[in-house]
């Protein structure tokens, strides 16, 4: 071999070996991910009647599991809004009982979440209801009311639909952005005209006798709370999330197999009368399928939430929705 051949051969050897060391560098670089977070942060709520989440709960259902995979559960109990930022800051990893127009605004403005199953489905367990001498005997007599909601949840959505089914504007009336539970109280004490309520406060409100019902929600809106997560913890662990919603569909069966067990519990844990809960019950529907029809409707929600300048006219709700529901998870 001559020396230029050699000079040639040893340096095709030195960028060989820097190659290796260069992709054995860049194989370490890779982000480590663990197989299993020492700790799943859940987010719930015990309202309007959250059964399977009690009933779950209550037998420390998914501690049992998730101990099996060395894993601690921890619980925080937040609803609407506040749910959707503790899922944007990583404060919680999943949302059970997550409403759905919440779900959908927090998508449009960037909150990187999914929607992974149906949690429950309970349009006629809301309503507008007004005080009994407010001089509103319907939805159209509400012109120059005020009227009190929650904005930006699917009560709003329900207010605006009731409405406009009755030839009325949103601007026609003053609507008073409030906390159901706040809500309930200032249309008993009179501070306002009409209200919208998802039970059991709509319920109880009725039966105090100093309101009427005006419009269940039943025919207006889709009514749905689901069940969402963060996408990076869908992509990171999406056995466990897998995990999760068997063991929720097991609480749901175990629910269904011992109704009136699970109904006990839940009149005892959300300290309402057995027959209060006996009564409200069957307004819910818990299975956790989400077909196309429930998507298509999930759509129809999201234009309505875009045309009433809750979400960015520029953005595309098709897109929005398809990014934002995944079934694969479901059992």
């Amino acid at each position: 071999m001559n020396g230029k051949a050699a000079k040639i051969e040893c340096l095709i050897m030195i960028v060989v070996l820097l190659l290796g060391i260069s992709l054995t560098g860049c194989g370490t670089q890779q982000p480590q991910v663990s197989e299993k977070p020492e700790i799943i942060n859940i987010s719930y709520s015990l309202r309007p009647l959250n059964v399977p989440t009690i009933v779950a709960m209550e037998k420390k259902m998914f501690e049992e599991a998730m101990a099996a995979e060395g894993i601690e559960v921890k619980w925080h109990e937040l609803e609407g809004p506040a749910t959707t930022e503790a899922l944007a800051s990583k404060a919680i990893d999943m949302a059970v009982s997550l409403n759905y127009v919440t779900a959908i605004i927090s998508k449009a403005n960037g909150n990187p979440i999914e929607i992974i199953s149906s949690y429950a489905r309970f349009p006629k367990a809301i309503g507008l209801i007004a005080a009994r001498d407010a001089g509103v005997a319907s939805v159209a007599e509400l012109k120059g009311k005020k009227v009190a909601v929650k904005k930006g949840t699917m009560l709003q959505e329900m207010l605006i639909k009731a409405l406009d089914e009755a030839g009325v504007k949103a601007g026609d009336l003053e609507i008073v952005d409030m906390e159901s539970a706040n809500a309930a109280n200032a249309v008993l004490l009179k501070q306002v005209d009409a209200v919208v309520l998802p039970d059991p406060l709509l319920m109880k409100t009725l039966a105090s006798g100093e309101t009427i019902m005006l419009r269940s929600a039943e025919g207006l809106i889709l009514g749905q709370a689901v069940i969402a997560a963060r996408s990076d913890f869908l992509e990171q662990y999406p056995d466990l999330v897998r995990k999760f919603l068997q063991v929720h569909k097991q609480a749901y069966q175990w629910s269904l197999d011992n109704a009136q067990e699970a109904l006990d519990l839940t009149a005892k844990v959300v300290n309402m009368d057995i027959k209060a809960v006996n009564a409200l019950y069957p307004k819910f529907d818990f299975s956790l399928e989400i077909d196309e029809s429930n998507i298509k409707q999930l759509k129809e929600s999201a234009d309505f939430l875009q045309a009433n300048g809750f979400i960015d006219k520029e953005i595309d709700t098709q897109d929005l929705i398809a990014d934002l529901v995944d079934t694969s998870y479901l059992p």
